[in-house]
C-alpha cells in the first residue's frame, strides 16, 4: 500500500461536496501530486485539507430503469451505491466502457468536476488495482453521474470543415454583463440556454479533421492561452484546460467515435467557460517580465506541489501531461501564472 492507497483511504468516508457546492478535490489532487512526482507531499496535503470536507450521504442504489432519468438529480449516495454494486458485479474496465458513453453528454458535471474526478480514478487504476481505487471509482463515477449536466447545443451537428477548437473559441462571443449570472460555475453557464450565437459556433465544431487526440491538445493549448487573457477568471478558465485534458486520461477506455463526442462536449465545456467569463477588457495576465522567465517543468511542478493549493496542483500536472504531448508555451505560462497567482493552500480555512 503506497502514499495514494492511504490518502484514498482517509478520504473515502468524505462527499464530493462541501460548504454548499463546493467540489471535493482530495482524491483528484492525490492523484495529480503522485503524478507530478511529488508523493511525499501528500499526506501534509491530506492533513490539511480534510477538516473543510463532510461526511457522505448514504443511498440505495438505483434502478437500471430509473438510471437515465435519475441523472443530474444530485443524489450522490444513490448513486455511490449504484456504482459500488457495479463493480462488485464486474469488471472496473467492463463498467467503464458501458458508462463514459452514458455520461460524455453531461461532460459539465459539477463544473467538469465529474469527468475530472473519473479521469485521476482511472489513471490511478490503471497504474495499481485496490479495493480503495476502485471505491474511489464508484464515488467518481457517482459523482459525475449525480452532476450530470447538458451544455446547449450539438457539437459538430453543422459541421464546417477546418473548424478546429482554436476557430470555435474564437467564434465564441462573451455574454454582455446583464446576462450573466452569478454563483458556481455550473450556475453561471445556465445563462446560456438560449444563447443562439454559442450554439451555432459549437455546431460548427469539426470533430473529424484531426485525430481526437490532436484535437484534445488543441483545446487544451487554446484555453490555456484565454486562461493568460483573463486573469480576472483564472479559476473559472483553468477549469476549460483540467476538463477537457481529462478526456485524454479516459480515451483509453473509449472507442474512436465516443472519442470523438468526447472532444465535441469537452470543446462545449470550454468554450461555455470562455462565454460566460471572458473579460473584453485585457489585463496583463502575469507579474511583469514572468512571460520571458525560463521556469523549468521540474521547478514548476516543485512550486506547484509545495503550494499544496489544489487548482494550482491540478492545472499544473494537467498542463505538464499535455505539454509533453504537444509541446506549447501556453500551457506553461499557464502554470506559472497560476504558481505565481494563485497561491497557497488556506487548509480547514479555505474555500
Amino acid at each position: 500500500m503506497n502514499e495514494v492507497d492511504l490518502a484514498l483511504g482517509v478520504l473515502e468516508p468524505f462527499g464530493p461536496e462541501f460548504s454548499g457546492g463546493l467540489s471535493n478535490h482530495g482524491p483528484m489532487v492525490v492523484e495529480a501530486l503522485h503524478a507530478l512526482g511529488h508523493e511525499g507531499l501528500i499526506a501534509a496535503w491530506v492533513d490539511i485539507y480534510t477538516p473543510r470536507l463532510v461526511d457522505a450521504e448514504t443511498g440505495s442504489p438505483i434502478p437500471a430503469s430509473a438510471w437515465a432519468e435519475s441523472q443530474g438529480n444530485g443524489a450522490y449516495g444513490d448513486w455511490h451505491a449504484t456504482f459500488l454494486l457495479e463493480l462488485r458485479e464486474a469488471p472496473w474496465r467492463g463498467v467503464v466502457g458501458d458508462w463514459l458513453p452514458r455520461l460524455l453528454p453531461g461532460f459539465f458535471a459539477a463544473a467538469t468536476h465529474g469527468p475530472i474526478r473519473v479521469a485521476h480514478a482511472l489513471r490511478s487504476l490503471e497504474e495499481g488495482e485496490s479495493a480503495v481505487r476502485v471505491s474511489e471509482l464508484a464515488a467518481a463515477l457517482g459523482y459525475w453521474a449525480g452532476s450530470f449536466q447538458r451544455l446547449p447545443g450539438s457539437p459538430g451537428c453543422e459541421v464546417q470543415s477546418g473548424s478546429g477548437p482554436a476557430e470555435v473559441l474564437a467564434e465564441i462571443l462573451p455574454l454582455p454583463p446583464e446576462k450573466r449570472r452569478p454563483g458556481f460555475l455550473s450556475d453561471a453557464v445556465r445563462a446560456l440556454e438560449d444563447e443562439q450565437g454559442f450554439i451555432a459556433a459549437i455546431a460548427t465544431a469539426d470533430l473529424f479533421g484531426r485525430t481526437p487526440g490532436d484535437l484534445i491538445g488543441e483545446i487544451c493549448a487554446t484555453a490555456a492561452g484565454l486562461y493568460l487573457e483573463s486573469p480576472g477568471a483564472r479559476i473559472a478558465y483553468l477549469h476549460a484546460v483540467t476538463g477537457p485534458a481529462a478526456l485524454r486520461l479516459m480515451a483509453p477506455h473509449l472507442d474512436e467515435s465516443a472519442q470523438r463526442e468526447g472532444v465535441g462536449y469537452a470543446l462545449q465545456a470550454a468554450a461555455a467557460l470562455h462565454a460566460t467569463y471572458c473579460q473584453p477588457q485585457k489585463t496583463d495576465s502575469m507579474t511583469p517580465g514572468a512571460e520571458a522567465e525560463e521556469v523549468s517543468w521540474d521547478e514548476l511542478r516543485y512550486r506547484a506541489a509545495c503550494s499544496l493549493e489544489e487548482h494550482v496542483i491540478k492545472l499544473t500536472e494537467a498542463c505538464w501531461r499535455e505539454d509533453r504531448l504537444r509541446s506549447d508555451p501556453r500551457l506553461g505560462m499557464a502554470a506559472a501564472d497560476a504558481v505565481a497567482h494563485l497561491g497557497t493552500s488556506l487548509g480547514g480555512r479555505g474555500a
